[in-house]
């Protein structure tokens, strides 16, 4: 039979104007607080007789707002962006990449509150810095690939 015959127009999956700038910002905010931490974790020096730099506590506590909004923008993509893009079979390599760095995350970021065992605790730290650190340039990648195949599809 003719495949294109009976098919209904597929609806477009693309996140509003809002709901991308909600998802670039709980992005950059949730890298450059979890940057934030990284820097003063990592290379400020400690005051004396500190256990921790002073802006760690304050990172951390910028890492945790941004974390409810990150959490409220993936929720909103989930249900209008993800599932019906997966239904109709687009973008899955790279957007099920995406949506996974970011389940990965989420739980990741709980294992880090809640993990008592140290081995378990910084294989979450580490997975979650590395994930955290590239899912910027996977997010980019996944719309730079979205807009080039619909500009291909269109044009």
């Amino acid at each position: 039979m003719h495949e294109g015959l009976h098919q209904r127009p597929r609806k477009a999956v693309r996140p509003g104007r809002r709901q991308r700038l909600a998802a670039y910002w709980a992005s950059a905010l949730l890298l450059a607080s979890g940057g934030l931490w990284l820097v003063a974790h990592y290379l400020l020096a400690l005051p004396e007789f500190a256990a921790r730099h002073p802006l760690e506590p304050w990172a951390m506590r910028l890492h945790g707002g941004a974390t409810l909004f990150g959490l409220a923008v993936f929720g909103s993509l989930w249900g209008d962006h993800v599932l019906p893009a997966w239904k109709q079979g687009r973008h899955r390599s790279h957007g099920g990449a995406l949506a996974l760095f970011w389940l990965v995350l989420i739980l990741t970021g709980y294992g880090l509150y809640y993990l008592s065992d140290e081995g378990a605790r910084a294989l979450a730290s580490i997975s979650h810095i590395t994930l955290g650190t590239i899912l910027p340039v996977g997010l980019a990648m996944h719309v730079s690939l979205a807009r080039r195949l619909r500009q291909a599809h269109t044009g």
